[in-house]
């Protein structure tokens, strides 16, 4: 008996001896002026990614001055929003007290805050992408242009070509962020990049830009939380085998790898009842789905909506005519575990079940599909 309150006096001592090693909280205040008179302005975090279940802070707008405080475990992402007149683009919120101005006519912007990562880390961080950021620009002009003069209706061609644009300033951006951690593994604003980047979807390049940065941010709780992410986002690298996923259909029937075999190509698509760029490109999808289907083209819809949402779920798949296998992935379990945090997303998959091609638009499908799928089987 002796030994027995020994052993339980030891667990409890073990026990408690890992609760204090739980994460330090640091206080911070956040002091801002902004060019408006009255609202509320919120603070956003990347919630995943803060110890305490940080997820949004609200404050009062009074003479153009509203503050904010809390406590954090180290220095956060964030970014700020106001209504629908301001959004900022993200910057590091650090410990301590520190402040911040907005401007409305400023959004989507860093904005200026005086704490030590955003006048020290950011300035650098800033100039090495000066160049690149110019190139972003004059891309986004160029695509802006050509959507008013079709009338947002782009020829198939024109579109190819400016994903394709695209597709290559995002790999010269990642590159470069590699480059950058590589002289900078302390820069907490390039990591929060790497956090900002990762909610689009998995990379290999974004194992090397993690594996540049230091020890120290590696091992805070957001870095640890990144480290998840990219092991679990390997598992859906192009030249990899598509996951058999615990979802079902509508039916109750279990989603199964063997719709791969049976099949040349198959679009893996993941999407919800109310994401509006998922619902944008169904019609596009069901035109493919008709031309192509008999020649081994398959689609599997996986929706990730809530289980309150499943008249929703059912009424969409309804309306816009989604003819194709469809599973539920009860509030995004599976999908979540993948990594898959932005919709749509999908996986062009062969007959063997080997991913060949991730986020593919559909004018790239359709290009795939004419020449993978000539004659019909």
């Amino acid at each position: 008996m002796r030994n027995i309150f020994i052993l339980l006096m030891l667990s409890l001592l073990n026990f408690t001896s890992v609760i204090g090693q739980s994460e330090k909280q640091y206080y911070f205040e956040l002091n801002g002026t902004i060019n408006a008179d009255t609202g509320t302005i919120k603070l956003f975090f990347f919630s995943e990614y803060v110890s305490n279940d940080l997820m949004e802070l609200e404050a009062p707008i009074e003479n153009n001055k509203f503050s904010f405080s809390g406590y954090i475990t180290e220095p956060q992402g964030v970014s700020i929003f106001l209504d629908n007149r301001f959004s900022s683009s993200n910057f590091i919120l650090d410990k301590g007290t520190q402040s911040i101005t907005l401007v409305t006519d400023s959004s989507r912007k860093v904005p200026n805050v005086d704490n030590r990562i955003m006048t020290t880390d950011y300035p650098k961080y800033k100039e090495y992408f000066e160049e690149l950021r110019t190139k972003w620009d004059k891309f986004k002009g160029k695509s802006d242009s050509l959507h008013v003069h079709y009338n947002y209706n782009i020829p198939n061609t024109i579109n190819l070509n400016l994903k394709k644009e695209y597709d290559s300033l995002c790999i010269e951006d990642n590159e470069m962020l590699l480059k950058y951690c590589e002289k900078h593994p302390n820069s907490f604003f390039a990591f929060w990049r790497l956090v900002h980047l990762l909610s689009w979807g998995y990379e290999p390049i974004y194992d090397s830009i993690y594996n540049a940065l230091s020890e120290e941010i590696k091992g805070g709780y957001a870095g640890t939380i990144v480290c998840k992410k990219l092991n679990d986002g390997k598992q859906l690298t192009v030249g990899e085998e598509f996951p058999l996923l615990k979802c079902k259909g509508l039916n109750n029937e279990p989603f199964n790898l063997d719709v791969f075999n049976k099949n040349s190509l198959t679009l893996v698509d993941f999407w919800f009842s109310r994401c509006q760029p998922c619902r944008a490109q169904f019609n596009k999808l069901r035109n493919l789905y008709q031309q192509y289907r008999t020649r081994g083209f398959e689609i599997v819809g996986i929706s990730i909506d809530k289980d309150s949402n499943r008249k929703d779920l059912i009424d969409v798949i309804k309306k816009d005519k989604l003819v194709w296998k469809q599973y539920w992935d009860i509030n995004g379990r599976e999908t979540k575990q993948l990594s898959i945090t932005a919709f749509p997303t999908n996986f062009l998959i062969d007959s063997k079940g080997v991913i060949i091609a991730k986020n593919i638009s559909m004018d790239e499908l359709e290009v795939t599909l004419n020449k993978s799928l000539q004659q019909e089987r």
